[in-house]
């Protein structure tokens, strides 16, 4: 079985929700703050951070994304990602690519720059031009490629999460919905059991 290494509250949680829908079992391995930095897991991942996930057959890797497109890859039977070389597996690609890219990077500078009352209006601009584009790439459909869930959901809807709890999408109604609607699928439930959980 595949062995996910994580801690709670952090980028692991996209990882657990895409297991979820998957629905195959694996193993878990959480990680305290010091053992992040331990030789070990230094050895997984060469930056300390999580998660990390180690295959069945001993190969580890790390990004949270990559984990995430490599396990639909490896469930095609759980249908997250269209077969390769089709249209819509390139904008499962192209989705994923612009939750970590496009949205992610400039909501957390966002984010940090605000708690330090530092707030550069470009860094709001460039996520509200990510955050415009996605609402209207969905254009009334209740997922982003073929109308149905894929990992390119688990990875966007998860980064807007971070927005969604801190009231930063009112002015995107259609994101709001979108969150909402992801996070109410029972997998992302049952995810959130284990990466809503104290880190200590």
């Amino acid at each position: 079985m595949p062995r996910l290494y994580y801690m709670p509250r952090s980028r692991s949680s996209r990882v657990l929700w895409l297991l979820a829908e998957i629905g195959a079992p694996y193993d878990l391995t959480k990680l305290t703050p010091e053992e992040r930095r331990s030789a070990d897991h230094l050895a997984r991942h060469p930056l300390g951070r999580v998660p990390a996930l180690e295959l069945d057959d001993g190969t580890v890797m790390f990004e949270s994304a990559a984990i995430c497109l490599q396990l639909a890859d490896l469930h095609p039977d759980a249908g997250l990602i269209a077969p390769l070389g089709s249209a819509e597996r390139a904008l499962v690609y192209q989705w994923s690519l612009f939750a970590m890219t496009e949205l992610e990077a400039p909501l957390y500078r966002w984010i940090r720059e605000a708690v330090g009352d530092s707030a550069d209006p470009s860094t709001r601009e460039r996520f509200a031009q990510a955050a415009a584009a996605l609402e209207a790439a969905l254009n009334d459909h209740d997922w982003l490629v073929g109308d149905r869930f894929t990992v390119a959901d688990v990875l966007c809807a998860s980064v807007l999460d971070s927005a969604h709890s801190r009231e930063l999408l009112e002015t995107w109604p259609g994101l709001q919905a979108y969150v909402e609607r992801a996070e109410a699928r029972p997998a992302f439930v049952a995810a959130a059991e284990i990466s809503n959980q104290p880190r200590s």
